[in-house]
């Protein structure tokens, strides 16, 4: 008797391993979803010549899930097949370059050195898991995917001109928060581009095209005055990368606003959709970016084809291009 219960212990003690990690469930219908949702953007805005296919990688709690670009594939989604494969991540997702990432809320695109695009994402799981975001966890999560998704489809225009200003002196360790963290504290600087944002913002509201070009050609000034004032002699580079970011910035954030309007998506008012992406408005290049793109929806509306193609048409140009018109 005695050795059965101990023969029982022993069988209860083992270690129960964990389900294998499936590409199944709501990781594959979501990321489908959001796949389709990006495809439905391209063929009704953008129309990109030549789109790109990333190496992704999705995670939730316990797994990491690797998407490789494989026309023989199990998962596809439109022009787009992939090889799938998961593995349990114990914390920490490993990234191709052999660093990891801790398993927490973030998503961002990045250049692999064989040139192809990576994309990593946390899976909705892990934003609803996060009480510190007071959004929706599930629109927060497809609005993130088609911000940095929009990234992984920019490095032949747009990431180009971010390799460019790196080359020409632009710090290693910039991001789009480069022009803010370097200028954000000087006497005077914040209250200038408060209220240069709230003018984009005030043509993307006009009444009618010829109040958005007024209100426009406004916001462009009181832009060329900010600059002027404090882009000089060997600062005079930031002057491009405020142009390059607020353009890359505002093309990611446009793009999940248009998620959030779509009747196939979020379903939102376009002001609660302004309002939702906006939160807080912390990182000033997003924030400013979105209201120079949706000031441009009002006179420009073939702008997306030229921000996403091979040549990363940038803010500055679309909107003279807008106010010429």
């Amino acid at each position: 008797m005695l050795a059965a219960l101990l023969s029982a212990f022993a069988l209860s003690a083992t270690p129960v391993e964990p389900p294998p990690c499936r590409f199944q469930g709501e990781p594959r219908a979501w990321t489908a979803q959001a796949l389709a949702s990006w495809d439905r953007l391209d063929r009704e805005r953008l129309q990109m010549a030549r789109p790109v296919t990333p190496v992704i990688t999705l995670f939730d709690q316990g797994c990491a899930y690797t998407l490789t670009p494989d026309r023989r594939g199990d998962f596809a989604v439109g022009q787009r097949r992939y090889r799938t494969r998961g593995v349990p991540h114990r914390g920490r997702v490993p990234l191709p370059d052999g660093n990891s990432v801790p398993a927490e809320r973030l998503a961002f695109a990045s250049p692999l050195s064989d040139g192809r695009m990576f994309f990593i994402m946390a899976l909705p799981s892990v934003w609803r898991a996060d009480r510190s975001e007071p959004r929706d966890p599930n629109l927060m999560a497809m609005v993130v995917f088609m911000h940095e998704f929009a990234h992984s489809q920019q490095a032949e225009g747009l990431g180009e001109r971010i390799d460019g200003l790196l080359a020409r002196g632009l710090p290693e360790n910039s991001d789009d928060d480069v022009v803010q963290n370097r200028f954000g504290a000087r006497a005077g600087y914040a209250a200038a581009y408060a209220a240069e944002r709230d003018l984009y913002y005030r043509a993307a509201r006009a009444r009618d095209a010829d109040g958005a070009r007024l209100v426009l050609a406004e916001a462009a000034g009181a832009m060329r005055t900010r600059r002027d004032r404090w882009f000089t002699g060997e600062e005079a580079l930031y002057a491009e990368a405020d142009d390059v970011f607020l353009t890359l910035e505002g093309t990611g954030n446009w793009a999940a606003w248009t998620w959030l309007i779509h009747p196939q998506g979020g379903r939102m008012a376009p002001d609660d959709a302004t309002a939702f992406i906006r939160g807080g408005g912390a990182h000033w290049s997003q924030d400013e970016g979105l209201g120079i793109m949706l000031a441009l929806e009002r006179l420009s509306p073939d702008w997306p084809r030229l921000a996403f193609g091979a040549d990363g048409v940038t803010a500055d140009v679309l909107v003279d291009r807008a106010l010429a018109r």
